[in-house]
């Protein structure tokens, strides 16, 4: 503003002495460089371009990391499930024949023995018929010792020639006839026996009784097949467990079945805290797999069946053999993405690779890899947070032992199955 003022001074003086020393013509030129000098010193100053310069981008530091190898682990194959205890028999007492209780000797809870007397049935129509074929049996044995005499009459008398041929023919076949009255006989007598003792109903197997249906006085019938008949009857010893476990398990359970030296092993739990426990060999695969729910049922015997009872679910964790030669980690090494387990695993250069991996089981901090990784490579177990693919290290001075630990509990288990 000061500067405009100071032009114009100079101008407006200019112009006084131009207009006393020249004309008319003088004054309008000395006017119009007057107005083009004032434009000039009117406009705002330009300012002034940008200098650019390129500074240099500072790299990020390498992560500290703590690092564990991968190494190879003669690691069991297990898999767990809900189970359910079975007996390995139960049996349902029915009556085979019709007839009225006179005798009940078993209660309900109590454990019997094999061919132990249970209940009596009303036998007096049975021996009265056993009485009967008795009686036709000695008649028809007497008719065939009669016809075997006159056999042998007349086959005297064919040889002195007084009887005929005929004669002695006939006299054959009526002791054939007799010998087969007598079979008859005897069998009929055969089943009134057995009716006889079918009155008296005893245990088939040894067991516990469940609850007694029939009393004194009740009358029964071998035809009603409906209903608990009179008793069941449990076998608590040896127990078995049954369970079921995925279609994809079903080589390992038949190549575990089929070892004749390792069958596979399973362990029952039973309660909270699983203070129950027992040994178990397996003993059944079934023949199909369920299509609707896509798993396949086994089974295994239990070697001690105390305190377990039928119909009661326990926990079952079952060894189908182990994998001798198995890549190991330790479980803080892996970590859960959107395409699923992976490990930070050191490279040349301590620049770590993002690589996906299988895994096959995770046991006491430990986790088995079926594919991904190699025995002797190097993998992240501490410091993930930082790390992207391609990040570079520096691994802390720790040891093995200290390096471990920190890391199990630092990562305490995201993939156990």
């Amino acid at each position: 503003m000061i500067r405009s003022a100071l032009l114009l001074l100079m101008v407006m003086s200019a112009g006084g002495i131009w207009y006393v020393t020249a004309g008319a013509e003088g004054q309008a030129a000395v006017q119009a460089s007057a107005n083009k000098l004032l434009e000039t010193s009117s406009r705002a100053p330009e300012p002034a371009a940008p200098v650019h310069t390129s500074l240099p981008q500072k790299s990020s530091p390498p992560a500290p990391v703590i690092t564990a190898p991968v190494h190879t682990l003669a690691m069991p194959i297990t898999r767990t499930g809900i189970g359910w205890i079975e007996p390995t028999a139960r049996v349902t007492v029915r009556t085979r024949i019709d007839g009225t209780i006179v005798e009940r000797h078993v209660h309900d809870g109590e454990e019997v023995a094999a061919g132990d007397l249970l209940f009596r049935l009303d036998d007096r129509e049975f021996q009265a018929q056993i009485a009967r074929g008795e009686a036709a049996l000695v008649r028809d044995r007497a008719v065939l010792a009669k016809a075997q005499a006159a056999l042998k009459r007349t086959q005297e008398l064919l040889a002195r020639s007084v009887a005929t041929h005929i004669q002695a023919e006939e006299a054959d076949a009526e002791v054939r006839i007799a010998a087969a009255n007598v079979t008859a006989s005897e069998a009929a007598l055969a089943m009134e026996r057995a009716k006889l003792g079918h009155t008296r109903i005893t245990a088939p197997i040894s067991g516990r009784a469940g609850v007694v249906q029939g009393g004194e006085g009740q009358v029964v019938r071998g035809s009603d097949l409906s209903g608990e008949g009179l008793v069941t009857i449990t076998r608590m010893s040896p127990l078995q467990v049954s369970f079921s476990l995925p279609e994809r398990d079903l080589p390992l359970l038949r190549a575990a079945l089929s070892d004749l030296k390792d069958k596979g092993r399973v362990r029952v739990l039973a309660g909270q805290d699983g203070h129950t426990s027992a040994e178990a060999d397996l003993t059944f695969i079934d023949s199909s797999v369920d299509a609707g729910s896509g798993t396949i049922l086994a089974k295994a015997v239990l070697r001690v069946s105390n305190g377990f009872w039928p119909g009661q679910y326990v926990r079952v964790e079952l060894t189908l053999g182990s994998h001798p030669t198995a890549a190991a980690v330790p479980l803080a090494a892996l970590q859960t993405g959107n395409s699923g387990p992976h490990v930070f695993v050191v490279g040349p250069g301590n620049i770590v690779e993002t690589r996906l991996v299988e895994t096959l089981v995770t046991k006491n901090d430990e986790a088995v890899i079926a594919k991904g990784l190699t025995p002797g490579e190097r993998v992240v177990v501490e410091g993930h947070a930082r790390l992207r693919d391609g990040s570079s290290i520096t691994e802390l001075a720790l040891a093995a032992k200290a390096l471990v630990q920190s890391a199990h509990t630092a990562n305490a288990g995201p993939v156990r199955q």
